[in-house]
Formats: C-alpha cells, structure tokens, sequence
C-alpha cells in the first residue's frame, strides 16, 4: 500500500512539474526581457560581469536574439576582452545586418585587421551609408581603411564628406589634414590644422597645428606663440602634454635654459607626473648632466617601490641611452611591484625582442612574441602590443603588417614618438619616402630628442634630393648623439649631400671627422671619390686603396681605381686588382663587366665582347650591362654587323626576350626609334619581369609622341622592379613631366639625380630634365641652380678628358640653350 501512494505520489509531482514547464514556455518572452533590462542597467553601472550573466540567460533562452549579443559584445568590451566582444559583434551583424551600430563597431574591430579585414571593414562602412548616407562615423571609418590600404584619393574623398556632412566636428578636419600632410600638400594640411583651432579651440588643435609650422624655423615666432597658447587652453589632465610640447619645441631650437624652466615648472603643477620628470632625466642627459639624470630617476623609483611605473619609466630611461640589459633589469622589478601589469609584461616583451634580435637570440624572441600574442588574443586593439608585434614584423621583414599594426597603435596613441619614428623606418624600407618623412618629422615634432628619428629624416631628405635639410637635420642628429657613437654611415650621407653641391672642401672635412679606427670601406670610398673631384689624384688614390683592401671586391671602389689607372697609364695594376676579385666572386656579372672593360682598354676586343655579352646573361636586368656592350659596338664600328649578328640569334630564338632587349637598345643608339621600341615591346611581352625593357621602352613612347598614359604605366612598373636605380627614376620623372604632373617630377629627377655617381656622363642630362620640370613648376631659382649644375658637370668632365681640346657632347648645346633662356627670364 505504501509502494502505491508513492507511485501516485511521483505522478502527482511529475504532472506538477509538467504542468510548471509548459507555464514556463507561455513567460519566455517576459523572462527573456526581463533579462536584457537587467543587462542594459548593468551596462549603465558598469557591472561588466553582472551584464554578461543577464545577456548570457537571454541567450539560453533564444540563441539568436540579436539584443543578447549586441548587449553581451558592450558588457565584453567594458571589461576590456576584446576577441569575444568581436565575434559577439560579428553574430549581431549575422541576426540582424539592419543594425547599424552593430555594423559600425564590427568594422572598428576590422580595422585592426589586415587586407582582407580592411576591405570587408569598407563593406561595412558602405553597408550603412546606404542606409544613412549623411552618417559621419561611417564615412570616417571607411575614409580610415582606405588610408591604411593606401587608397589616398578614396581615403580624402570620405573624409572630405565628412567635413561637408559635419563642419563643426573636429575629427574630419584632423584626419585630412593628417592625410594632407603625410602625402606633401603643406598648404592644404595648414589650412585644415587652422580650421581645426576655429572648430575646438582647445590644447590638441593648437598644439597640432604649432607642431605642423615647427618643422619651419622661420615661422618660431609664430610656433612658440601658438604653443603658449595651447598650454594656456590645456584642461588639468592635459598640461603636463603641454607643457612637455613647450619644452621639446624649446630643446629642439637649443634653447636650453627655457626647455628646463619649462619642464620645471610642468613638474610643480602636475602633481607626481613621472612622464613630465623621465622627459626632464633626459634633458640632463642629452646635456651631458647624466648624474643628476640618473638621480632624478632613481629618486621616482625610490619614492613608490610598490608602483609599476616609476620602474617602467626607468626602464624606458635605461632603453633610450642604449642600456637594454639595465631596461630589461627595470621591467623585471616594475613585474615584481605588479605580476599582472599589462604594460609592465609588454615592456618586458619589447626588451626581449630587441636583445633577441640584437644577439640572434632566438628563445628570447619567442619568449617576447608569446607575451604579446597573448595579450593581443584578449585585446587586439592594445597600442602598446600592436607596438612590439610591430618590431617583430619589422625585423621579420613583413613590412606592409608592420606598417598597419602602427597606424593602429597611433589611432590610438597619436603623441607617440617612438610609434611615429617606427612607423617612418617601416615606410622609408617600404620606399614610401614622403609617408616616412612625414612621420619622422613628426616624431621629432613630438621629441625633439629623438636622435634616431633625426638621423633617418636626413636619409630621408637626402633619398628625395633636399640636400639642405639633409645637411640641416644630420648635422644635428650628430650632435645629439651619445659620446663614442659615432655614426659613420651619417657622415658619409651628409658628405655626399655637400658634394652634389659642390660644396667639396665642406664633404672632405666632414669625412675627415670620422676618426681613422672606424672608417670603413664606403668611408674610404668616400674621401678618395672627394678628392678625385677635387683635383687631388694621389690623396684621391690613396683613399680608394684603402677601401680596396678592406673590400677587396666591391664593384664601385675598382670602377674609381680602373677610371684612374687608365688615366694615369697603370691599367695593369686595375687588371691585377680585378683578376684578384674575380677569383673570390667569379659570378658576380659587375666585376665581369670590369673585366671586359680591361680587355677593351688592353686591345683585346674579342674578350672584351665576350665578357659584357657574359654580364648579360648573368643579370639581363642591369641597364650598364647593355649600355656598355652596345657603346663598345658603336665604338669598334661594327653597328651593322651586330644587329645582323643578333637578328640571326633571334630567328632561331623567337621567344628570347633578352635578345629583343639587346636589338632594341642597339637599334636606340642609331636613332632608329620605332625599330627599338618594337623590340622592346616584344621584349615586354615576352618577359614582363625584364624592368630595363620597360624602362627603355617608356622613355621611347614619351620622346617620341606616343601614349604617356602607357609610357606612365611601364615606367612605374620598372621603377618597381628597379626601386633604386638613377635611370628609372629618371625615366619615371621625365614621363611624369611630360604629362604636366611637375611636382611628382621633380621628386622622382631629384632621386636620380642623387642616386647618379658625381662623374657619370648621363647625369647633365638628369639636371637637364629637372631644371625643366623646376621651370614648368614656376621654380626659377632651382631652375637655374639645375642647369647651372649640369654645366658644371660637363666642364668638370672635360677638364679630365684633356681640358679645351676635348669637344662637348652634342647635347651640352641644349642645356647652355636653357640657361641663357632661364636668365632671360629674370633673377
């Protein structure tokens, strides 16, 4: 009887139980909103946790409530875990594509992302602006990821929506002036930075446009007054920035007591501001007051042993004077102050990396990259780790990752010098030459102590053919530079740049500077090619030996000693010196080409035949290669003869493309032009890769009427494949004079100008090319000072040739043309 009442008992209950859960269905939907209320006032509180559990039930109760996600993604965000507000993100969007906030903060997140991501991050943008087209997050985020892909035109084009859509919001205006001022527009970048002071006239908008008309000197007065003006407009939490910016514009004008008094008196009104005292450590030290530097520093960490940053900042201290064990040393004790401190395991990592990289330590690289992967699985978006991923990118050779992951870290962290400086050597390796020197000037804008970011900007300015910035900049980054680390391969830029000016007895004390137990090869180089132009053979020779037996194969060091022996009628010792090189390097097609060149001054003309036919086919890319065999045949008089000679070749070898390249080059030389150009496009067609071909071929086109649309298309694409020779960037400029684009010409003739050695006999012709494209320009005064060079350069020449006797080229008539009409027309 018991066993019965308890069976009914369990029915009872479970008919209960039954009946409970079908009223349980019927009050999902109050539940489900009683849960996502509950969530949203978490949110409002910032009860991160709270908020995740509420969307959470919600999901349990319907997955695919879009609500739920959304509020889950902001309750993930809050509480800084941000791969999971991502893919939370990313659901939002898949339940719902009509919610558009969803949608805008999905490709925030694609921003951080590489091509792939930035493309679908434009999808978005567009997605929404279909719906509201006027939305100017939408416009600005797109206009983002075209800059970041490198889309300028697209970029500039949304942002400029942008400010028409909103002309009171001061991001569009920074971000286009930002633009502007990255891609060379100075005017239009000045005129955006000024707007940008009349929409929010606070610290950042005066500050960013003294920091854009600092890098003038001849507007200082303007500067300083504008920087004065910012920190007077700077809000409590903004004034050690501002008072840091008054200070650094001081430094970098070697107003030194002003720059001290500055920082000084940021220290008494921002209370226990370690960055306002590491950035007045580093005053000390860059003025050789590195006693009281180290005291200061030592002080802070002494004062809060149980605080991270004060050990972070002598960390960063040590790092900048080159100590990186001692840094390592001070991010191990600010981890041992706080086990967790994000940026304390990052600093760590950076540290890591860089000895690792330094000693090809590889454990100590790996130990480095894990911390950063770590900490960007739960926060992609940290600037800190895009930072160190960045370096690791960078030294890894992934240039186009590292230069994405550091305009992330900057959209984040816009005053960051050392992003800045690292951002401008991953473009300038990149061969984005304005991008880099605008990001290094900036940097410098923001640290005016960065030595490093001055030494690569006058690298920079000397690559683009401003020698005086070049000199300007690189002499400065010389004297802020540490005692004893001397920086050779800076001298040697900055002696180069005085030679192209002809400024030679200025270029020989700058070399002589260097002191005797650190001057290598390219330094001996460097004097004895200084001297040669000064007239001084035996000193000039002297030098170059050196360099030739501290490398005894380099190509350009036997090129100035053969020049010379032939001369000064010592061809025998050049051939000793070259057959000697070739024994260690018999491969290498630029000492066989020297070889030939021996045998032709020797009288051997077979050898010599076979030897430049040999550098050919060894590097069919290398313009002198053909240059010189086609010279030698004009030479022997022989033109005929070799044409038929290859026009035989090609028959049975159709499909060669070198040898269209060697017909068409050799059909140049006699002026027979539409016979050149056909074979270069066959050349062409046949081996896209043959960049000479291109080149060639676009210099044809443009010379002789054709299409400048095309000729622009090959001779961008052989200035790809030949990033660093003279005659592509010659080519590439002269196109683009002929399409009226003077500006972009002038830049790519000044790169071939400098790129060009002092004594090469095209180069009058270079300076030819960029007089005009200075005089369409309206630029007289470089104009004249072009064609005034090139002259130089021709009587230089046949000063060495044998003085009057020897005749001017033919060509010399047109550039003395120029100059009598550049000073018809005015000073």
């Amino acid at each position: 009887m018991a066993s019965c009442r308890g069976t009914l008992a369990w029915l009872a209950a479970s008919l209960l139980l039954l009946a409970g859960g079908v009223a349980g269905c019927g009050d999902d939907a109050s539940r489900l909103q009683a849960h996502l209320e509950r969530g949203e006032k978490y949110l409002t509180d910032g009860q991160y946790p709270e908020a995740q559990l509420e969307f959470k039930n919600v999901l349990q109760i319907d997955p695919n409530q879009p609500k739920a996600h959304y509020g889950l993604a902001r309750a993930y965000l809050g509480a800084k875990q941000a791969q999971r507000a991502y893919w939370e993100l990313q659901e939002t969007v898949r339940l719902d594509p009509t919610h558009l906030d969803a949608r805008l903060e999905y490709a925030q997140f694609l921003l951080l992302g590489k091509r792939e991501e930035l493309e679908e991050a434009i999808k978005q943008a567009d997605e929404v602006l279909a719906k509201k087209p006027d939305l100017m997050p939408a416009l600005l985020l797109k206009g983002r990821a075209l800059q970041t892909l490198e889309r300028f035109d697209e970029a500039r084009a949304a942002y400029e929506q942008a400010m028409e859509k909103a002309p009171t919001e001061a991001a569009p205006i920074l971000l286009l002036a930002t633009l502007h001022r990255g891609r060379g527009d100075q005017a239009r970048a000045e005129e955006l930075f000024r707007k940008l002071t009349e929409v929010t006239p606070g610290f950042a908008s005066y500050a960013a446009l003294a920091g854009f008309l600092a890098g003038d000197s001849a507007r200082d007065v303007e500067t300083e007054k504008l920087y004065r003006e910012a920190l007077a407009r700077a809000e409590e939490k903004e004034k050690a920035a501002a008072h840091a910016a008054l200070a650094n514009f001081y430094y970098a004008r070697e107003r030194w007591d002003e720059a001290e008094a500055t920082l000084r008196q940021g220290i008494d009104a921002v209370e226990d501001d370690l960055e306002l005292v590491y950035t007045l450590a580093r005053f000390y030290h860059g003025r050789g007051d590195t006693k009281r530097a180290d005291e200061m520093i030592q002080q802070a960490t002494q004062a809060k042993p149980e605080d991270p940053k004060p050990f972070l900042v002598l960390s960063a201290y040590r790092g900048r004077n080159g100590d990186l064990e001692g840094a390592l040393a001070a991010a191990e004790d600010a981890l041992k102050a706080a086990p967790e401190d994000v940026a304390a395991r990052l600093r760590k990592a950076e540290l890591l990396v860089d000895i690792g990289f330094r000693n090809q330590d590889k454990p100590k690289i790996a130990e480095g990259r894990a911390v950063v992967t770590k900490v960007l699985a739960g926060d992609a978006a940290n600037p800190e780790a895009l930072f160190v991923q960045s370096k690791i990118d960078l030294a890894e050779g992934q240039l186009d990752t590292a230069v994405a992951g550091l305009r992330r870290a900057i959209d984040q962290r816009p005053e960051w010098a050392q992003a800045h400086l690292l951002l401008g050597s991953a473009l300038f390796l990149r061969k984005d030459l304005p991008g880099a020197r605008a990001e290094l000037a900036r940097s410098l804008e923001l640290d005016a102590g960065l030595v490093e970011a001055g030494k690569l900007l006058a690298r920079v300015h000397a690559a683009l053919g401003d020698d005086d910035l070049a000199i300007e900049v690189g002499r400065k980054a010389l004297e802020g530079e540490r005692a004893g680390s001397e920086d050779v391969k800076l001298r040697i830029l900055l002696a180069q740049s005085l030679a192209r000016q002809r400024r030679l007895d200025d270029a020989a004390r700058e070399l002589t500077a260097i002191p005797e137990d650190k001057r290598d090869a390219e330094a001996w180089y460097a004097l004895g090619r200084v001297e040669l132009l000064r007239s001084h053979a035996d000193p000039g020779r002297a030098h170059l030996l050196r360099a030739q037996q501290l490398d005894p194969t380099r190509y350009e060091v036997l090129r100035a000693l053969l020049d010379l022996d032939v001369r000064q009628g010592r061809l025998a010792d050049s051939a000793e010196r070259i057959g000697t090189a070739l024994k260690s390097k018999p491969d290498d097609p630029k000492l066989v080409q020297l070889e030939g060149e021996v045998a032709l001054y020797s009288g051997d003309q077979a050898t010599a035949e076979a030897r430049f036919k040999r550098a050919i086919e060894m590097d069919p890319n290398d313009v002198a290669g053909y240059e010189k065999l086609a010279r030698y045949m004009m030479v022997t008089g022989r033109p005929d003869e070799v044409v038929k000679t290859y026009e035989a070749a090609l028959a049975k070898n159709p499909d060669q493309a070198t040898l269209h390249l060697t017909l068409g080059s050799l059909f140049e030389l006699q002026g027979q032009v539409e016979k050149a150009i056909a074979r270069y496009e066959d050349a062409v067609r046949l081996d896209p890769g043959l960049a000479v071909a291109k080149n060639n071929l676009a210099y044809l086109i443009a010379e002789s009427g054709g299409s400048l649309d095309r000729a622009l298309d090959l001779a961008q694409e052989a200035k790809e494949l030949l990033p660093d020779n003279p005659n592509a960037a010659d080519t590439l400029g002269w196109v683009l004079y002929k399409k009226r684009s003077h500006e972009a010409a002038i830049g790519y003739l000044r790169e071939a100008v400098r790129n060009m050695e002092p004594d090469d006999p095209q180069l009058p012709i270079v300076r030819q090319h960029l007089a005009l494209a200075y005089e369409a320009s309206g630029d007289l005064k470089s104009a004249k000072e072009a064609v005034d060079q090139a002259i130089a350069d021709i009587e230089a020449r046949r000063s060495r040739d044998g003085g009057e006797a020897s005749p001017e080229p033919a060509w010399a008539g047109e550039i003395r043309a120029l100059r009598e009409r550049l000073a018809q027309a005015g000073p």
